[in-house]
């Protein structure tokens, strides 16, 4: 895996970083991290890291210790609009720095959706993932939102364009305890099985992604 680019695609930074968390692959460490410390703050890391990727700041932080990522997180936080897709960041950023203060914004944000895409179903399990459970009201009413937001979504499976969206947040909320594993695992395992064999040994983003928390399903059952 090689780090060939100054702009990526979203999920690519954080499909390496859930294979490591699956696998401790360093190969998949050194790339998100490698990636990272290519861009150059605080101008360049709202141009290039997409939304979806900006926790791989605080994981490069907790890796190394360098504190120039918390410097790139710090950039971020001042530079990018509050998009569904940057919350996980922001919830994650408001939990480490803020003492939670904005949790209700959060929250508020989800809840002012009419009807969640398929991005939007992971970026409400990355954010509950990010959350403090300390602040109960607002977890569990984003916990709820998604239970209920998923319910709906796979009535659409196995046809619907969102299949690899919503076969990830089901996977990864199975292995948070936010689903029923006995109730909803197979849904994520049917999505994940269709496209296993596009598997090309590749940082290609969500797809990563699902294969890391198919690899967490599978090393808990044992």
């Amino acid at each position: 895996m090689e780090c060939r680019n100054k702009i990526w695609k979203p999920y690519q930074l954080m499909g390496a970083i859930q294979m490591y968390e699956a696998t401790s692959g360093e190969i998949y460490r050194d790339f998100a991290i490698t990636c990272l410390s290519r861009i150059e703050p605080p101008e360049g890391i709202a141009e290039s890291l997409p939304p979806q990727d900006c926790l791989a700041c605080f994981f490069a932080l907790d890796q190394t210790g360098n504190e120039k990522y918390g410097q790139m997180a710090q950039s971020l936080i001042r530079q990018n609009d509050w998009t569904l897709d940057f919350m996980p960041f922001v919830t994650a950023y408001e939990t480490r720095y803020k003492r939670k203060e904005h949790y209700n914004e959060i929250a508020a944000l989800f809840r002012g959706e009419e009807r969640l895409t398929g991005s939007g179903l992971i970026a409400l399990i990355e954010t509950i993932g990010q959350m403090s459970e300390e602040i109960y009201e607002y977890y569990r009413e984003l916990k709820d939102l998604f239970k209920n937001t998923v319910r709906e979504k796979i009535k659409e499976l196995p046809d619907s364009s969102e299949a690899l969206e919503i076969g990830y947040s089901i996977l990864k909320a199975c292995n948070m305890g936010v689903l029923q594993r006995e109730k909803y695992s197979d849904y994520g395992e049917f999505i994940w099985k269709t496209i296993e064999s596009n598997d090309k040994n590749t940082c290609a983003g969500l797809q990563e992604m699902l294969k890391a928390q198919y690899t967490i399903l599978k090393k808990q059952e044992e």
